[in-house]
């Protein structure tokens, strides 16, 4: 790709810089109001009396603490695209520590990698160090913070699958369960096939709840992520512009 194509496509990739983290703040606060209304009107006792394998309550757990992970990570991600905007508008740029200053690092790291000296031509040292030159250092410094700017991501990715096999697990239990009571109760006849009725209600709603857990959880915070994935490309995209020569001049000690 041309770097003048990936300039373009970088434009496009850029958004408001707590956008991401205002989206996520109204869709949490649907859940809670969605949780609350379920607590007020008895259907979550309903939920806990039906599944009794508490898998339901597991994920309910997860589930939440995946969330605030996620906004943890959408609002430090926004606080990146709002300083990768000013160090596009010219704004100086420092080598300082810290997650919020991942964007000036990039930059001087950028820089110094570009002003590298040409790789070794011959010699052993040339067979067992990777290349330090210009295009290939700028490479690796480019991947090592897009790696890092991603592993959220993939724990979230992570995460979503755990909550998925969670209902599948509560929904085996509740089969099992379901078949136990064939097993261990007497064979059914016509007065006690109201209660072998029953006692299979209890397998089947602990397959059917933790199910129904597993699946919204796991749409939910898939939601959450492509909010966080939206957020990482636009940083990324703000790499790839602060990665012209243009913005590389300005680094103290480059070009």
């Amino acid at each position: 790709m041309s770097d003048a194509r990936r300039l373009e496509v970088a434009d496009e990739r850029m958004m408001p810089p707590y956008a991401g983290f205002l989206l996520w703040l109204v869709m949490f606060n649907v859940v809670l109001f969605a949780g609350y209304v379920l607590v007020s009107e008895g259907y979550l006792a309903r939920v806990l009396a039906g599944d009794r394998s508490y898998i339901s309550l597991v994920i309910a757990f997860v589930f939440v603490a995946a969330s605030l992970h996620a906004a943890v990570h959408i609002f430090r991600t926004g606080g990146l695209l709002l300083r990768a905007a000013d160090l596009l508008d010219g704004a100086a740029v420092e080598a300082l520590s810290g997650p919020m200053q991942l964007i000036d690092n990039y930059v001087v790291e950028m820089g110094a990698a570009s002003e590298a000296g040409p790789a070794p031509e011959k010699g052993e040292g040339a067979a067992l160090s990777p290349r330090r030159g210009g295009l290939d250092q700028a490479n690796y410094v480019f991947e090592i913070y897009v790696d890092k700017l991603r592993a959220p991501l993939e724990l979230g990715s992570f995460i979503i699958d755990v909550l998925i096999r969670l209902g599948l697990i509560g929904t085996i239990i509740g089969f099992i369960m379901m078949l136990q009571s064939f097993v261990s109760g007497p064979s059914p006849t016509e007065e006690n096939i109201q209660e072998l009725l029953i006692t299979m209600s209890t397998g089947m709603g602990t397959a059917l709840y933790t199910t129904f857990a597993g699946l919204v959880a796991s749409t939910l915070l898939g939601l959450q992520h492509q909010l966080l994935n939206r957020n990482v490309e636009g940083v990324v995209a703000a790499l790839i512009r602060l990665s012209s020569p243009s913005h590389l001049k300005r680094v103290p000690g480059a070009g």
